[in-house]
Formats: C-alpha cells, structure tokens, sequence
C-alpha cells in the first residue's frame, strides 16, 4: 500500500516483538495486523511490554462474525477485550451495512488511532469481524474516510497555532456552542466581534447564551466551523440540524480530552484550558461573518398562555431573586425553562450526564442541604412520585422550595412525534402530593388556575420561609405538549 513500510513475519509472538522493536527504533507507531484465534493470544506477550514501555503498538485482529463464535467453527474464540488493561483502548468494529454504522466504524477507528500517542502513548486494540467472501474483495481506490485529530493547549507550537487559525479564516459562519458545565466559561468579549455565534442552554450556566432555537435564527443556516465544550445539549432541533447538515470542521475542547462525537463530523479534540483556546482566537482569528453571529444572539418571545406548565415555570423564574439555584429536573421541566431568560447569578443544576428522571429530587435536596441561597427545584409529577421518599429522607431548610407541574403523568410523551402515548406508556398519575408533603413538614399550596398563581410564585420565591414550600400546580398535558413540540 502506498505510504507504508510492511513486512511479513510468520510467526505471531515474533512478530508482536518485532513490530515493538520497530516502534522502539523510529518512534512511530506500528501496525501489527494478525489473523482470528490463537494468533491474537500470541501477540499478547508483546503487547504487554508495549504497554509498560508506552511504545504506540497498534494490533488490528481478524475476527469471525459473532454468530459463529463458539459454535465449534474453525478459528474462533472471543476476541473483544482479549487484552483486558493492557491496552490504551480496544474496539469491536460493528458491520458496515448502513451510513449509520459506517459513521460508528469511523469514530472507532479515529478513536484508536488517537489513543496510540495520547499521554504517553501505549498499545491499542482494533478487532475486526469479516464475512466471506474473503478474498477478492480489495477497493480501488480506498475511500477518503474523516479524520479526528487531537490537538493539546499545553504542547502546542506555533505552527499548530497557525493551523487552527488558518481553518478559521476559511470558514466565515462560526458558532461557539456550550454544554452542560458546573459554571459559566470566561468568552473574551472579541469573539462575537470577531464573528463567532455564541449560544448555550442554561445548563451551560452562561445566562447570557440562551439561543439554541435554530428555528429562531433567520434562515437557520448551519456554521462552517463548531466549536463544543460542555457535557449534554437538550434540543433535539439543534442536534438535528447539525446532524442533516454538519459543519465542515467540528472541534471539541475540554480540559480531559474527550472526543464526543455527538454531530457525526468531529474533526479536532483540543485538549487542555478552554481560556486558551478563546484568548488565541480572540486575539488572532481573522473576521468573520458578523450578520451570521448576531442572527444567534436574536431574542426569541416565550410563549403566551395564561396558564400552562411553561407559564407557569416562567413565571417562577422572573421572580426568583438574584444569585438563586435553579434545579431542573428531567423531560419537559428542563424545556419549559428553556424558553425563559435565567435571573441575574442564576446556577442551574440538572442530572443531564445520562437524563433520567431518577434522583432529580434527591439531588436537589442533598445539594441545597447546608447551602445558603434559595434553592428552586422544578419536577413533573412523574419524576417527583417516582423520586418522593426523599422528602422524608432529607433535611431541608425553608431556603428549599419545588415547583411540581402535574399533568395527570409523563405528558412529554403527548409531544413525542407518531407516538399515541397510552396509560402505561405516560405513567397515568390521578395522585397528589399534598397529604405526601404535609405529613414529611413542608408548606404545600396548590394551584389550579392563573388566580391561584400570584400566591403560589411569592411562596416560591420569597427568600423567608419558616419551612420549605412545595407548589403543586395541575395542568392540561395536551396543552403542554403542544408548546413543548416548539423546543
């Protein structure tokens, strides 16, 4: 193959030594690719001391499909994670029967290839299962496959600085998206001036980015160039959007290294301080495309309904004082806030790393216990009913307030796409807190209608309370799902 060196070396524990030699000499990493079965186990003693001499061996196995492994056919034994911790990384790479799966298969490989040198460096593990035919199968030409790349903020040259800066001057539509993060990113100010979209969830904690409606921005043009740091977005419109239309570069930085590849068209993980990166880009980059910026920054109206669950969670959050904490739990309660702007110091806490509904009640609980601020939890009867003996478990303070929006059970599933949602389906909920909450200490107020509502955001909000307050306030699903449809 054009650009590689090959030898051949019958024997498979001579060969795993001889590539590791090899590696020793030219400081490269190389490829040791061997047959399915007791070939694979006889690299093992190689790879062993590749992994103690951090030498970047890379051990591509055959393998048979999984359907005839174990089934008494020739050659076969379980290769996946065949070297346990002795390897950097291992991969199975799944068939290639769709574009979905070519996508995964992808990721795998760059995944690998990016572990060989990282940190050190070591060996890694490619395992792949092949179906006959076996031979005659060659492709000419090869395709042109995407390749991650790994850049890292503390051993950056300048020549590295100046291919990071040459990508952004090609690429005028530019946006700067935020995650999840435990608290707000320092964004020099120069970004958006250099044309850089900036735009964040409020699990981001950046209460300042709340655009990530691409219905919002006019014409909803997806950027060249995308940049993610944080942990889970919530808005499926916008991951579709970047999924049906990816950008040419998508770059993740984080100080760990991760490479999530949430869009399908990551093409750089920039490891280390996230302040680097922008103090380079705001002291460097070249213009952008300014109109394509400001269209993200576009104020978008929340949605006017007299009473509904967004209503109502809009409502709580203009009241709360400034430098409260915001606890969202899971399905629409982290939407509905979504459309309302975060008070001045507003923190937002969520369990986004997996979205389950589990826990949210405990967690806001254990957080606020000891902590000085009003602390605001938002739930919907199904997460708090699935989550309520942690009323009688904690010990809150009259800083501890929730906002429970019952809509008789799970109402997201009324805004699910081509689902009838069903009793079981939705979790059908015809209970109440109220005796729950009475009996566990708390002030318990109801809401059934806007008459009700002014009462119930004042106990919510006031920052005096002898005891902590829970509102129950009951909603329509129907008309709740058809606003959470927009996000």
């Amino acid at each position: 193959m054009d650009g590689m060196e090959c030898r051949e070396v019958t024997d498979e524990r001579s060969a795993g030594f001889a590539a590791l030699g090899w590696s020793s000499r030219v400081g490269e990493p190389v490829l040791l690719c061997v047959t399915s079965g007791s070939a694979l186990l006889n690299v093992h003693p190689a790879v062993a001391e590749a992994a103690y001499r951090k030498l970047p061996l890379l051990v591509v196995s055959a393998d048979r499909p999984e359907e005839w492994i174990g089934q008494q056919d020739g050659q076969t034994l379980p290769q996946p994670e065949v070297y346990g911790g002795l390897v950097r990384y291992a991969c199975h790479l799944p068939a290639a029967d769709d574009e979905a799966e070519r996508l995964h298969r992808n990721r795998l490989i760059n995944e690998a290839l990016l572990e060989l040198r990282r940190h050190g460096g070591g060996p890694v593990h490619i395992n792949i299962p092949l179906r006959e035919p076996l031979f005659g199968t060659d492709a000419a030409p090869l395709p042109t496959e995407r390749v991650i790349r790994r850049t890292e903020m503390a051993t950056m040259r300048r020549e590295d600085e100046e291919e990071l800066l040459n990508i952004v001057a090609r690429l005028p539509r530019r946006l700067i998206l935020l995650g999840q993060l435990p608290e707000a990113p320092e964004l020099p100010p120069e970004l958006a001036e250099k044309g850089f979209a900036l735009a964040g969830e409020h699990l981001s904690n950046a209460a300042s980015l709340t655009q990530t409606r691409p219905d919002a921005v006019p014409g909803a043009q997806s950027p060249q160039l995308l940049i993610t740091m944080g942990g889970c977005l919530v808005s499926k419109k916008l991951k579709n959007m970047l999924r049906q239309n990816p950008p040419e570069e998508h770059w993740h930085v984080s100080r760990d290294g991760a490479c999530p590849d949430t869009f399908g068209c990551l093409t750089r993980c920039i490891e280390g301080d996230p302040t680097e990166l922008w103090e380079l880009l705001a002291a460097f980059a070249e213009p952008g495309d300014t109109a394509y910026a400001a269209a993200w920054q576009r104020t978008v109206p929340p949605p006017q309904h007299p009473y509904c669950g967004p209503a109502l969670v809009g409502a709580a959050m203009a009241a709360l004082p400034p430098n409260s904490v915001l606890h969202l739990a899971n399905s629409s309660a982290v939407r509905y806030a979504q459309f309302f702007p975060l008070p001045p110091g507003t923190h937002v806490e969520c369990n986004r790393g997996v979205n389950g509904i589990e826990g949210s009640l405990s967690a806001a609980l254990g957080y606020a216990e000891g902590d000085e601020r009003l602390n605001l939890l938002i739930i919907g009867d199904l997460s708090f009913f699935y989550d309520m003996n942690a009323l009688w478990q904690a010990r809150p303070s009259g800083n501890m307030r929730i906002l429970l929006l019952n809509n008789g059970g799970g109402g997201i599933f009324d805004a699910l796409p081509g689902l009838q949602p069903t009793p079981a389906i939705r979790g059908n909920n015809p209970r109440s807190a109220e005796a729950w909450a009475r009996c566990c200490g708390w002030r318990y107020l109801p809401v059934r209608s806007e008459q009700d509502l002014p009462t119930a955001v004042t106990a919510l909000t006031s920052p005096c309370s002898p005891a902590p307050v829970l509102v129950e306030a009951f909603t329509d699903s129907v008309n709740d799902a058809q606003i959470l449809r927009q996000i």
